[in-house]
């Protein structure tokens, strides 16, 4: 038995389930090769022979009009900080949209608070 690959492909350009299927097709034309492509994903999970480079799938995908790349290692996007930076940017995203919020709450449950045309103010 040979050995073989497996290849996961982060996949643009898709905006239709046919699309994917145009793709998968294209991609198992390749001799050797079992593709699955996920159109909610937007990702292809390759298995191909060993002999095969994930450049030439990629050339493959391009060939159809979509753009395909191999996705960066977990460790790299883990290395460049971005999940610290993206939880900071929601951290604050939340601090301003309760601090927004709040008084709109209050105001809508607490009829004391209510006055005329308050539900403009809110």
């Amino acid at each position: 038995m040979s050995n073989s690959i497996d290849v996961d492909l982060d996949i643009g350009g898709m905006t239709c389930a046919s699309c994917a299927t145009r793709i998968e097709r294209k991609l198992n034309r390749v001799p050797g090769v079992v593709a699955t492509v996920n159109y909610a994903t937007e990702k292809a999970h390759v298995h191909a022979p060993e002999g095969v480079d994930p450049q030439q799938l990629i050339q493959v995908v391009e060939s159809a009009g979509y753009q395909a790349e191999v996705p960066p290692p977990p460790e790299a996007v883990r290395e460049a900080g971005a999940p610290v930076a993206e939880a900071s940017l929601l951290r604050r995203r939340l601090i301003i949209s309760a601090s927004l919020a709040l008084p709109v709450l209050l105001m809508s449950m607490i009829p004391a608070l209510q006055f005329t045309n308050w539900q403009w103010l809110a």
